[in-house]
């Protein structure tokens, strides 16, 4: 029982470092080239700019959406193994 808290504790910590990388890196520069024309330039909230030639544009759609997979299922692991927690201590204090 004590492995799953662990388990879970260590995945909420990764999962909230990726979310901190998707919402401070990854999410400016995807919404900076969402509109931009073909190679042009956008500028993200956070004041650089960024050329949104075809690679680039393609690769953080991609990379956002990759993360954000990741971190739905992350997020999915870690409700799971709450859950499991939850129960297993619940039937321990019902043992004694």
């Amino acid at each position: 029982m004590k492995a799953i808290e662990v388990l879970r504790n260590i995945l909420i910590v990764f999962w909230i470092l990726l979310l901190a990388v998707n919402v401070l890196l990854v999410l400016p520069e995807y919404c900076a080239c969402r509109n931009i024309s073909e190679n042009g330039k956008g500028k993200t909230i956070w004041g650089y700019t960024i050329d949104c030639i075809g690679d680039n544009e393609e690769f953080s759609l991609i990379f956002f959406q990759w993360i954000g997979c990741w971190l739905i299922g992350i997020m999915t692991i870690i409700i799971i193994l709450h859950i499991i927690y939850k129960r297993k201590k619940g039937h321990l204090k019902l043992e004694e």
